[in-house]
């Protein structure tokens, strides 16, 4: 297991490089959870994740002519939601070059390469100057990056005086650190968000728990658990058959994990 500030950089981006495009190929470009009203809310898991996507956007509160940084930017499905409502620039950057690869043709073939673009850097190392960003977010990837810290002060030295970041991430609750036995998580309990932020220079704005709307109602869970069957044998080499076979259990929600919660935070740079 990777120790506690050892860079796993290397592993992540092997997983990544394995799901992202079947993922995308079956399901759709966000690699993130949903949000979801409340239990009466069947949205497709599609539009739940756009969902969750704009609600990173209203706390990102964008203006245009911004430069905008996307820290774990996935195949880039956020940041062409962004970058569709909103007249900014992105530079998404992730650890895993097939993501780039992925993410730099879509960006083509959505006519956004000229306001749009990927490249591959560590968040623990981030290869920008100082103060050259006006906005940031860690969009669900501030999960993998065991110095938390570390990327968050890269995140405060890349960003201007005023700058805002957005957050989404899940953490654990008390006592129950479910990501103890992930290899490539590290999860933090809900009160060290905001001590870490201030260190790296942050003055926190808004932290709100929302892990009721991440659950996966039941008839959403019944269309995940078909996919998956259909499917079966590519999520086994992704995921491992013990896992395949939980997700495939009709009689257990295996899309929920307890202690595990999410939150979204709103900072600005001091």
């Amino acid at each position: 297991m990777t120790a506690p500030n050892e860079s796993n950089s290397e592993a992540v981006a092997e997983l990544y490089d394995s799901f992202s495009e079947f993922h995308a190929r079956i399901c759709d470009s966000n690699l993130h959870l949903g949000y979801w009203e409340d239990s009466a809310d069947h949205s497709t898991f599609q539009a739940a994740t756009e969902h969750l996507t704009a609600l990173m956007v209203e706390r990102l509160a964008p203006l245009a002519g911004q430069r905008v940084l996307d820290i774990g930017c996935g195949i880039g499905q956020p940041a062409f939601h962004l970058a569709g409502r909103h007249a900014v620039e992105i530079v998404g950057v992730s650890v895993s070059r097939r993501q780039i690869e992925h993410a730099s043709a879509r960006a083509g073939e959505l006519r956004l390469a000229d306001r749009v673009h990927f490249e591959p850097a560590d968040a623990q190392h981030l290869p920008y100057p100082d103060e050259s960003f006006d906005a940031g977010w860690f969009f669900e990837s501030l999960i993998h990056m065991p110095d938390k810290a570390l990327a968050l002060r890269e995140a405060g030295r890349v960003l201007r005086p005023g700058a805002r970041l957005a957050i989404a991430d899940m953490f654990h609750e008390p006592g129950e650190d479910w990501s103890a036995i992930h290899p490539l998580v590290t999860a933090m309990p809900l009160d060290a968000y905001q001590p870490m932020l201030a260190a790296a220079g942050f003055d926190v704005l808004d932290v709100t728990d929302i892990t009721p709307h991440i659950r996966v109602p039941e008839p959403v869970r019944r269309g995940l658990r078909a996919m998956m069957l259909e499917h079966r044998a590519e999520w086994v080499d992704i995921a491992g058959e013990e896992v395949v076979r939980a997700l495939l259990d009709p009689e257990t929600d295996t899309f929920y994990t307890p202690g595990l919660g999410y939150v979204l935070v709103t900072a600005r740079r001091r």
